[in-house]
């Protein structure tokens, strides 16, 4: 079993190396990437990348992992803004559902539902597979992930989110993680911590970013441990 774990900020990144301790070896900026590997047991090698801020960085380098490492499936953990009352900062879950929330065509004339997208799931993405298995995410929060290439400020800004697509939390990775996985049939997983809940905003995030990665970082060892 080859694990890919994909990561957007060495914020993020830090707690999981005082878990898991240095990498085994690391290739700084191979070919434009920053890859670390750990060996967690005989026969699990994880394969970490520190992908950048962002859908595009996130889907290269997913499809970077799936390409050099052959990773059997991908784990996205990190830290997220909640936007609701019920996800206040330190609250975590798993991703069940992300919306691209910056995919707009609507001035061209185009039915985005139907032509677009899957008329089936409306605006809403689906992991075709999950890698950590649905036994074990029992009792555990399912979320509903609004991801777009912007920080999302407090108050009316993830209210509309909230509002106008059902939205528990938001990003800037998960859909570019998520359409690179289905379209190359590996599962994924998504690990999320809100760092800053619906009326907080980018200090609340800088000052709970350690903390809420950290309870992913914890969530993702207890299940490595079940491969």
């Amino acid at each position: 079993m080859t694990i890919g774990i994909v990561v957007a900020t060495k914020a993020e990144l830090e707690p999981f190396i005082d878990l898991f301790g240095e990498p085994i070896f690391c290739f700084p900026n191979h070919s434009g990437y920053d890859v670390m590997k750990w060996e967690y047991g005989t026969d699990k090698p994880i394969y970490l990348i520190l992908c950048g801020v962002g859908e595009i960085a996130s889907a290269s380098s997913t499809q970077y992992l799936i390409d050099h490492f052959s990773v059997d499936g991908i784990i996205n953990y990190g830290v997220v803004g909640g936007l609701t009352a019920f996800h206040d900062a330190g609250k975590i879950g798993i991703v069940e559902r992300v919306v691209h929330t910056d995919f707009d065509i609507s001035l061209s004339g185009k039915h985005v539902v139907g032509e677009y997208l899957n008329s089936k799931t409306g605006p809403y993405i689906y992991p075709a597979k999950s890698f950590i298995p649905e036994s074990l995410t029992e009792g555990i929060m399912k979320l509903t992930c609004a991801s777009a290439d912007k920080f999302v400020g407090a108050g009316e800004p993830k209210e509309r989110l909230k509002r106008e697509f059902g939205a528990d939390i938001c990003e800037m990775e998960a859909a570019g993680i998520i359409i690179t996985c289905n379209r190359n049939n590996i599962p994924v997983t998504f690990i999320k911590a809100v760092s800053d809940g619906v009326d907080e905003d980018s200090e609340a995030f800088d000052n709970n970013v350690y903390r809420a990665a950290k309870s992913c970082v914890y969530l993702v060892a207890s299940f490595i441990q079940h491969f």
